[in-house]
């Protein structure tokens, strides 16, 4: 595997903006962190130091600053409050306490440099200057402990502002490498279908992320393309299987025709015979084109509100006279009330209609009834085409919406096995679904149209 491709890949390039975010979020609370604590720790040296400096107040105000030195000297430097206590000097300026040397003039609380080491190194104290009677005091404290509180806080947030970027980016890696593992077996997979192999499927993990959800849908899309594949192929078969009959009975139909003329002879029938073949090659060949452009979305109207009444009723007038002629009998079955329109082409749904009442007509016998039924369902208004015939068998329904493909009871009658092609082709056009049933005796079509939001239409 590229480690490239990990380190470009998305989901690496997100988790190191989000480390750099973290980042910044860290240091600026590390910041504010160090600030709050900073003010916390000298806080609570005033806090320890007001107490020190009352005492000295009162024991200035009951014996004056005699009392307060006296204090001074008979408590040991590093006991007790005295501690705290930096430095002492009388109205003459002469250091009458505190283990410092300091003259500074009175002043609130800051920040100091002394040099409190043997060897004159400098240390840091927070001190205030507070003038009690005749004597000026340096309080305070050392900030060397509180600093190395602040330098254990600071180490602290670095080790785990560090470990966490680690962490973070170490996840962000796993979590790109993932994904390229995926994306890798998904582009070996679609070009193993692109080779040919139209069994080959992306694979999809158990953890159904966004990347096992869009190799779901590309494979929808790839079982879907399979079937076109297959479809495609099997036409190509069936095709130039229906096609090379009627043409070559038409090729020896001249041939034999030539040979009458050469004879002296008229070869009217022979001729007539052939044209006839022709005819019924050029059928097939608009029936081809018509189902290809439907299923390519071209050759349609604009599409519009269509009253289904209005186009059943019309079909209706048309086919009882075709059933008639034909020893056959059509009933016309209208709801009462109005139909709600549905969104699409009323001349391919005409065609639609034509095509079943033909098929009905066609496979039918003298005495059969047709019925012609419109009427309302959960679903939408449903058209329903049922016959008495000869029907056909349940293991071929799933069949017949295929092109070419002709029962065998279905074989001496005229036809092409189309029609049903084009019926199929219409009705997905128009989003509606189509189921065949038995209708003790005969066959039962029945076509259920959705909303006119549902139907697949190019304006929609």
């Amino acid at each position: 595997m590229d480690r490239g491709n990990v380190f470009s890949g998305g989901a690496f390039r997100v988790t190191v903006y989000a480390t750099l975010v973290l980042a910044i979020v860290f240091v600026a609370t590390a910041i504010a962190g160090y600030r709050y604590l900073q003010e916390e720790q000298y806080e609570q040296a005033r806090t320890r130091t007001a107490p020190v400096i009352d005492m000295y107040r009162d024991i200035q105000a009951r014996g004056g600053d005699a009392a307060v030195v006296a204090h001074l000297r008979g408590t040991p430097a590093r006991l007790g409050p005295v501690e705290r206590v930096l430095s002492v000097r009388d109205e003459g300026g002469a250091q009458v306490g505190g283990r410092f040397d300091l003259t500074l003039p009175p002043g609130g609380w800051q920040v100091q440099d002394i040099a409190a080491a043997a060897d004159g190194t400098p240390e840091r104290y927070y001190l205030r200057v507070e003038q009690i009677g005749g004597l000026r005091f340096v309080f305070g404290e050392a900030l060397a402990p509180l600093e190395r509180v602040e330098i254990i806080f600071i180490r602290t947030l670095m080790i785990i502002g560090a470990f966490l970027s680690l962490a973070f980016i170490a996840l962000g890696y796993l979590t790109s490498h993932s994904v390229q593992r995926k994306l890798e077996r998904m582009g070996a997979a679609l070009r193993a279908f692109a080779g040919g192999d139209t069994d080959a499927r992306l694979p999809v993990a158990t953890t159904n992320d966004q990347v096992d959800r869009i190799a779901q849908t590309m494979n929808g899309q790839l079982d879907r393309l399979s079937v076109l594949m297959t479809e495609t192929r099997t036409s190509a078969v069936a095709i130039s299987h229906d096609l090379k009959r009627p043409l070559a009975r038409a090729l020896l139909g001249m041939e034999h025709a030539l040979v009458l003329a050469e004879q002296g002879q008229v070869p009217q029938a022979t001729l007539e015979d052939s044209l006839a073949e022709l005819v019924n090659l050029n059928g097939i060949f608009d029936a081809i084109l018509r189902i290809a452009r439907i299923d390519a979305d071209q050759g349609m109207a604009q599409p519009e509100d269509v009253d289904l009444v209005a186009v059943v009723r019309d079909i209706a007038e048309t086919y009882q006279v075709v059933a008639e002629e034909s020893g056959q009998a059509m009933t016309l079955d209208l709801p009462d009330g109005a139909l709600p329109t549905v969104r699409g082409d009323a001349r391919m749904i005409t065609q639609m209609l034509a095509n079943l009442l033909q098929n009905a007509v066609t496979h039918g016998t003298d005495g059969t009834h047709i019925t012609l039924r419109l009427s309302h369902s959960p679903q939408g208004p449903a058209i329903e085409v049922a016959d008495t015939g000869p029907g056909i068998a349940p293991g071929d329904q799933a069949r017949v919406f295929d092109a070419f493909f002709r029962a065998e009871e279905a074989r001496s009658t005229a036809g092409n096995g189309l029609g049903l092609t084009l019926v199929k082709s219409v009705a997905d056009r128009h989003g509606a679904a189509i189921t065949l049933s038995d209708n003790a005796p005969g066959l039962r079509v029945r076509v259920v149209f959705g909303s006119k939001d549902a139907a697949k239409l190019s304006d929609l």
